[in-house]
């Protein structure tokens, strides 16, 4: 920040900022821009976010779409206490939380009795299958006899470590400390059964399945650790929701077991109060309506598979607005979700520089010679790859904007925010790239309406910055001739004439139910697993009910946004980043009009998770409008 070469351009750039504010130039975008306010002060879109707290949650809808909350509430405070006396007595929960402390402290004797146990076994597997003594395995056995010998909490030592302290200032979490586990619970002897039985229990899979077996214990211990602490599966299924390839079976997996954890901690704590708001309320009767369209499906049970993949992350929702308690948890969150984006993007980036796996599939090879390579990463198409980056994307630049000048995070988070977007648009994803305006010109009106004046300026830059390959995609929208244009068209056509028979409920839930009644109706005998629209693949599947169901949940969690953005100074932290988050949302159902967003359960899971993230903002900051400092940046 010293540098010469810095000091000039921000000396310049102050100075280019001084003589351009008291120019002729802008006196006149200001009178301009001043008209446009006042026109946008007085439109339907700004009364809606001056009316009043929606009270979707005081109905009687909502109240009967929360009986099952209600109903944990009544069961807990019945038998609430009682659980929670057991569970303290239990010896198996002890052995459990101590499996956890030691785990998490990485204590040497601890695991040294674990390798050792699993040595032990699995030589005397091999042996007894007539394969002798492994020679790796005998070797691991000293090196966990030497391990034993020392009682020392090796995660103790990333507290004064320079790297840790580094790492923690660059994703801009200097206050979190790496005393989380229980050094009580690093002594005694009762830590060692755990440990001696996981070990034996890996031994005895490694034995059959060698990969399978070197992940259960720590299989074990994210299933414990999330049962304690359910949070950690919020933070554990936001990180890797985009990071696992090919199958959302995983993450179902984790959801699933944090839902039941949160269940059963609700269980176990009588003064546990189930969150009620509206965008909840308004997801369950989503759910409701297509739990009925899949009963009258064209192939029910297929419909059913897809339904309760919707039902597990949607449920998911619930789990994230009811474990996420404070500032640091909620703040934490967003970093990792950020963290997550970007080794995304950065295996997109490296996909393009090298050419991993990358094909032209997706690409009218006639229409785009010169550049027919588009990125997806781990996500498997370069659309759906846009449309994650987009409700990453603002998240990344409001670090970037609200963290303090003098935090390395600050230029970390400007460095993320530079890959996430120079991913974005190697998608080559044009559905995206207006989704990303849109974000951006709402994000702007609402943040700072004054930057629309420095349009023209960019205007005139940009024909020099942006790549020919960008301006001719662009160019190509609505080009029949291209082949990714006339395709979605036939294929809205089809659905089109799907919905004169089916629009009052709908054919059923799933690409099944899908091919078993669009090949009656599709235009030049196009092949497609869906109708490339998300609205138009709800009515589809679901008809009127659905759609309408889905716009109820926007529209409300919109007014949601709303509320929480205005409940503070527009310019603090929660509010900027409540703004973002709506205004990536905006953008992804924008880019839903052009394809069908919810055909990746890994992007519509994260699309819930953000919605939960957005309302968590209600739950964890005062109500007092103040503002304060809180890690760097005004809250």
């Amino acid at each position: 920040m010293n540098s010469v070469i810095v000091s000039a351009i921000v000396s310049f750039y102050r100075a280019f900022i001084v003589k351009f504010t008291e120019s002729k130039l802008w006196a006149l975008i200001m009178n301009i821009y001043n008209g446009c306010a006042r026109s946008w002060g007085n439109s339907r879109i700004m009364s809606f976010c001056r009316d009043g707290k929606s009270t979707v949650e005081q109905s009687r809808i909502a109240r009967f779409l929360y009986a099952p909350f209600t109903f944990c509430e009544f069961v807990s405070r019945l038998v609430g206490q009682k659980l929670a006396n057991a569970v303290k007595r239990s010896v198996i929960c002890e052995l459990g939380r101590s499996y956890v402390h030691n785990f998490m402290a990485a204590n040497t004797r601890f695991w040294g009795v674990m390798l050792l146990s699993a040595s032990a076994v699995f030589n005397a597997l091999h042996f007894a299958r007539g394969m002798g003594v492994n020679k790796y395995v005998l070797i691991l056995s000293v090196v966990s006899a030497l391990l034993i010998i020392v009682n020392y909490n090796i995660t103790g030592f990333l507290t004064t470590s320079r790297a840790a302290e580094l790492a923690k200032a660059c994703a801009g979490v200097k206050n979190i400390t790496f005393d989380f586990f229980d050094e009580e619970k690093t002594t005694g002897r009762l830590r060692f059964i755990p440990a001696v039985a996981i070990g034996a229990a890996t031994a005895a899979v490694m034995a059959f399945m060698p990969l399978y077996g070197a992940l259960l214990p720590f299989a074990v211990f994210g299933m414990l650790l999330v049962l304690q602490y359910p949070v950690t599966g919020v933070y554990a299924a936001v990180f890797v929701a985009p990071l696992i390839p090919f199958s959302s079976i995983p993450l179902a997996g984790i959801c699933m077991w944090t839902i039941l954890s949160v269940v059963i901690k609700s269980f176990t704590d009588s003064r546990f109060k189930w969150k009620r708001e509206g965008t909840g309320a308004a997801l369950i009767l989503f759910l409701a309506v297509l739990l009925i369209s899949c009963i009258f499906s064209f192939a029910m049970k297929a419909s059913l598979v897809v339904w309760a993949m919707y039902f597990v992350f949607i449920i998911f929702y619930f789990a994230i607005i009811n474990t996420i308690k404070t500032r640091a948890q909620l703040y934490g969150l967003l970093r990792l979700f950020v963290i997550s984006g970007v080794f995304v993007s950065l295996y997109g980036i490296m996909q393009y520089i090298f050419g991993w796996t990358t094909t032209n599939a997706w690409i009218d090879e006639s229409m785009f010679e010169d550049d027919t390579m588009r990125v997806f990463s781990t996500l498997a198409n370069p659309n759906v790859l846009g449309e994650y980056l987009l409700l990453v994307l603002p998240v990344s630049a409001v670090f970037f904007l609200k963290d303090r000048v003098n935090t390395l995070s600050k230029w970390v988070y400007l460095a993320f925010s530079g890959i996430i977007f120079l991913c974005l648009i190697l998608t080559q994803s044009r559905g995206c790239w207006l989704g990303f305006m849109l974000t951006a010109a709402l994000f702007i009106t609402f943040y700072e309406g004054r930057w629309w004046a420095f349009v023209p300026l960019v205007l005139c830059i940009l024909p020099f910055v942006v790549p020919q390959t960008v301006v001719e995609r662009l160019l190509s929208i609505g080009d029949m001739n291209d082949s990714s244009t006339s395709y979605r068209v036939y294929i809205w056509m089809g659905a089109i004439g799907i919905l004169r028979h089916y629009l009052a409920g709908g054919i059923g839930m799933g690409e099944a139910a899908f091919n078993e009644v669009y090949p009656f109706f599709s235009y030049n005998a196009i092949i497609a697993p869906h109708s490339h629209n998300t609205f138009l693949q709800l009515l589809v599947e679901g008809g009127i009910p659905a759609l309408a169901a889905f716009v109820a949940v926007a529209v409300v969690y919109l007014k949601c946004a709303r509320d929480i953005y205005r409940e503070r100074n527009k310019k603090s932290f929660n509010s900027t980043m409540t703004l973002a988050l709506g205004a990536g949302v905006c953008g992804f159902l924008f880019q839903s009009m052009f394809d069908y967003t919810f055909y990746n359960y890994r992007v519509m899971a994260v699309f819930f998770m953000v919605l939960a993230i957005t309302v968590s903002f209600r739950y964890v900051h005062g109500r007092n409008g103040k503002t304060r400092t809180e890690g760097g940046m005004r809250t």
